[in-house]
């Protein structure tokens, strides 16, 4: 990398973090839509400033999406690769009095000799996706364009991105590209980058049982009426088989495992197993597919319930027949997994296993698709040198993570090949109050992202 890229970074950084800390002082809540379109226009200007040529505004069903474009040369016509970089400028919801300075007024304080921002969205994901226009305008203002760069920034990320394909289906012909990147969420636990080139996807769903018309007497009608709760329990029990494998027909049917080109790559960023049972404070891995956590976690789906109410379960005691019981249940998907599909299978499991004496329904909540980059990309070596030189220390390379995102809309449906490079410290509190960027992260992730604009453009399209 030339020198003067980095001789620049310095230089202007200072400005890089003022303009980073106006993008944060808006509010941009996509679950309550406060400062939503604010926060997008805000978002368009500032790539116009940094470098961009285009800059739109894309209608959705809901919350907009940002589009920009930057051009080899400013010439929309050149032969150059094109990165697409996805980010999202809406953030998670807060409540200011959990805050120990108020969330959307961001504030650099040194904690143990490090800086920190903080400020809602400093993480997750301004700060993150803001590396980029500072990487366009840094390699504008010396080595030039190494290759065309197109932005779209995601207003409904953190509730799910339900109308991002209204976004991608409308402007699709402007989202011509070689390769799709992004940065989200925290480096690896070992204080090393990481690289993924992959994540689960995610079917989320509501499981309700309804039965007396209000809550009963147990005395009275216990043992006589069927009771919500007990249905609930029993419908779960027939989920599950007693080796921990999903019960439900067809739910493996497209689980390939553990790829072979895979096993060595999982073998680097294993975790040691009795560590991390011990810090758990718990006596060992779940039962089911799967020898180890890594396998556990990247390459079989789940059937996980996130929290169960019905009756009484407060101070004191209410002995009564519950009038109804529910469940949310979240299913983490692997590749080539069709979230659609596997609701289907659930909703006949359901229909097939309940009690007719209640009444039973599901609701299809959310879902994001699986997706998957195979590790014999040609931007494998390139993007891992990239990060290798940016940051200062070679990476943890993941072929995939637990966690789901909408980065299969850029594989399955654009046909792309997919990174991601998450800039995030560990201890970044993304999601809950106090949340901040390491101030040193944001200077190593600019740093970084000009090396992967340079690594797509040294990829033959």
């Amino acid at each position: 990398m030339d020198p003067s890229v980095d001789d620049t970074i310095d230089d202007h950084f200072e400005t890089y973090l003022t303009d980073l800390q106006a993008l944060i002082a808006q509010p941009s809540i996509s679950a309550t839509g406060e400062g939503i379109r604010e926060c997008a226009e805000h978002e368009r200007e500032l790539c116009l400033e940094y470098g961009f040529d285009e800059a739109d505004i894309v209608e959705t069903s809901g919350h907009p999406s940002v589009l920009a474009h930057a051009y080899v040369d400013n010439d929309p016509d050149n032969d150059a690769p094109t990165a697409l970089v996805y980010g999202h400028y809406d953030v998670q919801p807060v409540d200011p009095a959990e805050w120990t300075t108020p969330p959307f007024e961001p504030e650099i304080r040194v904690e143990d000799g490090e800086e920190l921002l903080y400020g809602r969205g400093t993480v997750d994901n301004k700060g993150q996706h803001f590396t980029y226009p500072c990487a366009v305008r840094t390699l504008r203002e010396t080595t030039g364009l190494p290759c065309n760069v197109t932005l779209i920034l995601d207003g409904e990320e953190e509730s799910g991105s339900p109308n991002l394909l209204d976004a991608v289906e409308a402007r699709e012909p402007d989202l011509d590209a070689d390769v799709s990147i992004n940065s989200d969420g925290p480096i690896d636990d070992s204080g090393r980058p990481s690289v993924s080139f992959g994540n689960r996807g995610i079917l989320v769903v509501g499981l309700d049982v309804s039965g007396p018309k209000g809550d009963l007497h147990s005395g009275h009608y216990g043992g006589a009426v069927p009771n919500p709760a007990w249905e609930l329990i029993r419908l779960l029990g027939t989920m599950r088989d007693p080796h921990g494998r999903i019960a439900i027909d067809g739910f493996y049917d497209e689980v390939e495992g553990v790829p072979a080109p895979d096993r060595e790559l999982l073998d680097t960023f294993e975790p040691d197993e009795a560590e991390l049972l011990a810090d758990l404070e718990v006596g060992g891995l779940q039962d089911g597919p799967g020898e180890t956590f890594l396998e556990k976690t990247l390459y079989y789906p789940t059937l996980n319930v996130n929290g169960i109410a019905g009756g009484h379960g407060e101070t004191g005691f209410k002995t009564i027949v519950p009038s109804d019981a529910s469940a949310t249940i979240d299913m983490r998907l692997v590749v080539d997994q069709d979230p659609d599909r596997i609701f289907d299978l659930f909703e006949r499991h359901v229909e097939q296993h309940a009690d007719d004496r209640l009444e039973t329904t599901v609701t299809y909540h959310a879902s994001m698709d699986p997706m998957r980059t195979p590790t014999d990309t040609p931007y494998f070596d390139p993007i891992v040198d990239a990060v290798t030189e940016g940051w200062g220390a070679e990476p943890v390379v993941k072929p995939s993570t637990g966690g789901s995102a909408p980065y299969a809309l850029f594989t399955d449906y654009l046909g792309l090949p997919h990174a991601s490079i998450p800039y995030g410290q560990g201890n970044n509190n993304q999601h809950s109050a106090d949340e901040r960027f390491a101030v040193d992260h944001f200077e190593k992730g600019i740093r970084t992202s000009a090396r992967l604009l340079h690594a797509v453009g040294s990829v033959e399209p």
